[in-house]
């Protein structure tokens, strides 16, 4: 199972508190977050990723390496920071490291789920794109989709309340010749757009997670985030 991790970003919101280091480094509970990640993925048996950088780029790769100390195997597709090609375009640039099934990972999001039943729900499901989707109701973010029968039915950023009520979690999962049919694509290419081509030829499976999500991008979620991680550690302790 092949993880991507787009870490390319400029991170602008967050700027206030990490105007210095990418997303990625920036220390949550002890330990820069991306370590986080890696711990949600160990835990799941994931062990090869694929690290988009661009923005500061050269310091995560600096800070990983090649994942060896952590038992991962870690590739890097790198983009121009000063001409970022949009998530799908990142991803694009990375066409040559991507195996026939992958999935996506955002560089700002911490996702307590079951990565390995969305994997097999992908399979299942026969699809050329899957997408996590949480019934948030509006709480922890604005919706922005509706499911039914397995399916992504509905999706766009700027839906009406009465139109979803679940978000888009944070992960997703493509087979490469669906990526492919982009590759003479106009940059930036946002992975948005592909989606909601596959939500119109009813192509885009959903899987449904039941713990919320929480990302970094803002100073909030952070504390957010903190405050979960050390929950849970004095839960285990």
């Amino acid at each position: 199972m092949q993880v991507v991790i787009l870490a390319g970003g400029k991170g602008t919101r967050i700027q206030s508190i990490a105007r210095d280091i990418p997303k990625a480094l920036i220390p949550a509970a002890g330990k820069p977050f991306i370590e986080h990640q890696f711990d949600l993925l160990l835990r799941a048996g994931i062990r090869d990723i694929v690290l988009c950088a661009g923005h500061l780029g050269d310091q995560i790769a600096g800070h990983v390496g090649d994942g060896s100390r952590w038992g991962l195997r870690v590739k890097y597709s790198f983009e121009d920071p000063r001409a970022l090609m949009g998530t799908g375009g990142a991803l694009l640039n990375a066409l040559d490291l991507l195996e026939d099934t992958f999935f996506v990972l955002y560089g700002d999001s911490y996702l307590p789920m079951d990565y390995r039943a969305m994997a097999a729900a992908f399979e299942q499901a026969g699809t050329p794109a899957i997408m996590s989707v949480y019934r948030n109701r509006g709480l922890f973010d604005k919706s922005n989709v509706r499911i039914a029968n397995g399916r992504v039915v509905f999706y766009s950023k700027s839906a009406r309340p009465d139109e979803v009520d679940c978000i888009d979690y944070g992960f997703t999962g493509y087979r490469k010749e669906l990526l492919a049919e982009y590759r003479d694509a106009p940059l930036p290419l946002d992975l948005e757009s592909i989606l909601r081509r596959q939500v119109e030829l009813d192509r885009l499976a959903a899987y449904e997670v039941t713990e919320r999500f929480y990302e970094i991008g803002k100073p909030e979620g952070l504390a957010e985030l903190e405050e979960y991680l050390k929950t849970r550690h004095t839960a285990g302790s």
